[in-house]
Parts: C-alpha cells; structure tokens; sequence
C-alpha cells in the first residue's frame, strides 16, 4: 500500500484513478467512520463480491482503505490520513531539472470530438448507461473499457467481468464484443489483451 502522504506522480495518479468511480467514492463513504465486511458491502452496494474486490483492490494500492482481520472476515476501513494532503499539496511535487514546458495541447481532431461526444452520451458518474447499437459508437465504448487492461497481462474470467461489471451490469455482451473485435483473446479461461495494442480505428 502506498504511503498515506506519498505525492510522487505516480501515487498521485493512482489516487486520482480510484477516486474515478461512483462504487469507490461510495465505499469510502461507508466505511469513514466504521469498519465493513466485504459480505455488508456487497449488500450496501448491490454488487458481486468480485466486483466489491476489484473496487476495494483499486482503492488498498492508492492508500486510500485499510484491512483488518477479524475471525473469518475481513473488515475495510477508509485511510483517513491519506486524506489529509490537500489537492494543491498534491500537485505540487517538484518538477525535475530534466523535465521541460510540455507544449500546448494540440486541437482536437474531427474523429476526437466525435470520440469526446459518445463518452459523454453514453457514461454517466462512470457508469455505461447503454450499450451503443451502432458499431462506430460501440468501438468508442469498447476502446474505452479497454483502458482498465494491461497489455500482455493474463486475466480470469472472474476477474474480467468484475472489471467490465463495474461499468455496466451486461459484462457478458461486453466481454463478447471485446473477443470479436480481437482487442481481448481468450484460450482455456485465460484472457489477454493482445501486445502490441491493436488499432481501434476511432481514436
């Protein structure tokens, strides 16, 4: 777990990430002044415990819950020392000698916007509110999801539906539309994300 006041970019990163969804902000929530088994937040919730787990893993890696053993549960807690630096704190790591001005950010090309407008139709407080019908606008949504997997890194199943059921309670249609378009390949339960990453043809 990283270290609660740890503000290298790359903890920094990771903070912001699980802050990026709905299910983790509402974790924290429940568990900021009291401790909760994984059974009472699946209930709270009303998710699958291997969608809780993905959640709860996303949060221990950026400091931002704790776990404690009690008999045959474990009970998680919000790291409430984690939250003591403030936003600014945050960004206001050192920039090393060797890092330069980055250049002004480039115009949105035609096919970005189009890319821009989609997620905005189709996510809402990070959840997939449908599946697009229409092939351009589902290889957005697609590409999207794709983020959430390390290229060359083997996955089990339950792990890829509690990744692609955070988003959207229909993982199966998700997980079946990855594999046909070749972005993820599966062979005896095993699934990957192809390396070198393929071409979406919408970004």
């Amino acid at each position: 777990m990283s270290r609660p006041h740890d503000t290298t970019s790359q903890h920094v990163a990771e903070l912001f990430k699980a802050l990026g969804h709905p299910a983790r902000v509402l974790l924290l929530r429940l568990t900021w002044d009291q401790g909760r088994s994984g059974e009472e937040l699946c209930g709270l919730l009303k998710l699958a415990a291997a969608t809780v787990s993905h959640h709860l893993a996303l949060l221990d890696t950026a400091g931002l819950i704790t776990a404690e053993q009690r008999g045959h549960h474990r009970f998680y807690r919000a790291h409430r020392a984690a939250f003591a630096p403030s936003l600014a704190d945050l960004l206001a790591v050192p920039r090393p000698e060797t890092e330069t001005t980055a250049p002004p950010a480039p115009i949105l090309s035609e096919e970005e916007r189009y890319r821009a407008k989609v997620l905005r139709t189709f996510f809402k407080d990070g959840l997939l509110t449908t599946i697009p019908a229409q092939r351009k606008k589902r290889d957005v949504v697609l590409s999207y999801l794709l983020r959430d997997f390390e290229p060359g890194r083997e996955y089990p199943e339950s792990e890829v539906n509690a990744l692609l059921g955070a988003y959207h309670p229909d993982f199966f249609t998700l997980r079946r539309e990855l594999i046909m378009r070749g972005w993820l390949t599966r062979e005896r339960g095993v699934y990957r994300r192809p390396e070198p990453e393929p071409a979406t043809g919408v970004a």
